[in-house]
């Protein structure tokens, strides 16, 4: 199984669309930062976990969409040809959808770790600021939970029929323009934005990084279902191999 998740992976890694979504992502992060980050998201500095969070909530639509990209190889006809070869061997389709599953999470971390180093560079280059450790907090609740959603949705989706993953990139992007209530924030954008403006300013002339309850709960909800989604979908997918 570890060799076939290693073929997997460098079949992702080494694609000419990865690295197009790459580097398309690492750019957009850099104009990202440079234009709207770098004067500070509500009156805080550039560099509190408020912006970051921001900053964060503002790439990762495009984190997501290339999330779902990737899902969208599982049912490429390269991939059809692959899964051929791979089924003449003693594979069950449980086990290789769920390396199939963990190499495109990989995939996702590795493009989101660009996103994060990009920031670290432009922090300590710009502003000669280097305490990193504010910004983990935003990191993982932005990341995570969205990461388990849209994975989730992507491969029940997909396991129901492909093409339905394209209304899915869709739906992504709109609601990164929705007003939504702060528990189903899913990028965060709203939360990043506006509860700093709420808050007592701090001894460093700084809003605590404290976030709403509701918004917390907001991204469990998330990640539960996620996880529930990304269970039934795994499943959907060694089934319709079987079928094969």
């Amino acid at each position: 199984m570890k060799k076939i998740f290693k073929y997997e992976l460098k079949r992702l890694i080494f694609n000419k669309i990865f690295f197009v979504l790459l580097m398309t992502t690492i750019l957009y992060s850099y104009q990202i930062l440079k234009k709207d980050i770098i004067v500070g998201i509500a009156y805080t500095a550039p560099f509190s976990a408020w912006s970051y969070g921001m900053y964060l909530a503002r790439v990762l639509p495009l984190l997501l969409i290339t999330l779902i990209f990737f899902i969208t190889f599982l049912y490429s006809k390269d991939e059809e040809q692959v899964k051929q070869l791979t089924f003449a061997t003693p594979v069950n389709p449980l086990k290789y959808g769920i390396i199939k599953g963990l190499t495109i999470v990989v995939g996702y971390i590795i493009i989101s770790l660009f996103v994060i180093v990009i920031s670290l560079l432009f922090y300590g280059v710009i502003f000669h600021f280097y305490k990193f450790t504010d910004f983990i907090i935003p990191s993982l609740i932005t990341l995570i939970p969205a990461l388990f959603f849209i994975f989730g949705a992507g491969l029940l989706i997909g396991s129901i029929h492909p093409n339905m993953l394209y209304v899915l990139i869709i739906f992504v992007l709109l609601i990164g323009f929705l007003p939504l209530p702060t528990t189903v924030d899913l990028y965060g954008g709203q939360t990043f934005s506006t509860y700093p403006l709420t808050l007592p300013v701090g001894p460093d002339g700084e809003p605590p990084f404290t976030l709403p309850a509701s918004f917390l709960l907001g991204k469990v909800f998330f990640i539960v279902i996620g996880a529930a989604m990304i269970f039934f979908g795994i499943k959907g997918y060694a089934n319709n191999q079987e079928k094969i």
